[in-house]
């Protein structure tokens, strides 16, 4: 049986420190997922579970409106599902979008990460081992997506921004499908890629992420 841990905010925050000062490569990449919560594939490309991704590209990052388009698990919007639209841009944290200039360089194209579909996995255990984590081999960066649905979760009816974070816009941020919240999902639009932006910063930044 696969043993799995949970990572916590406090080991991520960890992670992103070593990495900023050691590895612009590594920082970026955990950054985005961490930043959003991306699958594995979503980040450097290869295959997702059948679909095979392009990862994300260096000419669609939106570096003046802070943004990236991405291609997630081959959904696309349709007429009865309008809400994939907010599952087609991700917003980008200020300090990861700097980070990501400084490693991007003058390169205008192509993939931002140039690595093997087996990195991530053994980036996850480097730095796990480094920051103390006992199981470092059951740590794999897919836990991190769970880490992110568990902060974004348990968040759900506070208010933030001004407004309790509601179940329609904790599905589109996690990219699920509305589907299990019934037929009136389809009229209740996908969530602003700025409503989505103030979420996740607001709750990163009481997570102690440094992004």
């Amino acid at each position: 049986m696969k043993r799995e841990i949970d990572l916590t905010s406090h080991h991520l925050a960890q992670i992103l420190k070593i990495t900023e000062k050691e590895n612009l490569e590594h920082f970026c990449l955990f950054g985005f997922y961490i930043d959003y919560g991306l699958r594995g594939a979503e980040a450097i490309g290869g295959d997702q579970k059948g679909n095979h991704l392009p990862g994300i590209m260096i000419e669609d990052i939106k570096w003046n409106d802070r943004y990236v388009w991405i291609t997630g698990k081959g959904y696309a919007p349709t007429p009865d599902k309008p809400w994939r639209k907010a599952w087609e841009s991700i917003p980008i944290s200020p300090v990861l979008l700097s980070r990501l200039r400084e490693f991007v360089g003058p390169r205008s194209s192509g993939k931002v990460f140039q690595i093997s579909h087996q990195t991530p996995n053994n980036l996850m255990h480097k730095y796990a081992r480094m920051i103390g984590i006992e199981d470092w081999s059951c740590a794999h960066p897919h836990r991190i997506r769970h880490w992110f649905h568990g902060i974004m979760s348990k968040r759900l009816g506070v208010a933030i921004s001004g407004q309790p974070l509601n179940q329609f816009e904790f599905y589109d941020i996690e990219r699920h499908d509305r589907t299990p919240l019934g037929v009136i999902a389809r009229y209740v639009p996908a969530t602003p890629l700025d409503r989505r932006r103030a979420i996740v910063q607001t709750v990163l930044g009481e997570e102690g992420i440094p992004l």
